[in-house]
């Protein structure tokens, strides 16, 4: 897998969405995947990030942060 970004992804709509959809476990986790280049995201609900190695997220993440090759 390669994870290639163009820079800018607004993901906050997306988390939004998930945490409001009747059709999603209101406990259920989400992963955020992303290249780093992204808008500062609010999940009020546990969640993960998946990263490629040497990218940063341009916030201090408050769930665990994986990162790939």
């Amino acid at each position: 897998m390669q994870v290639r970004g163009r820079g800018g992804t607004v993901l906050q709509p997306g988390v939004d969405l998930l945490e409001r959809a009747d059709d999603f476990p209101s406990d259920g986790p989400i992963l955020l995947i992303t290249d780093g280049q992204c808008d500062v995201v609010r999940v009020r609900r546990e969640h993960a990030w998946l990263i490629p190695r040497g990218a940063s997220l341009p916030f201090t993440a408050r769930g665990p942060v994986f990162r790939v090759e």
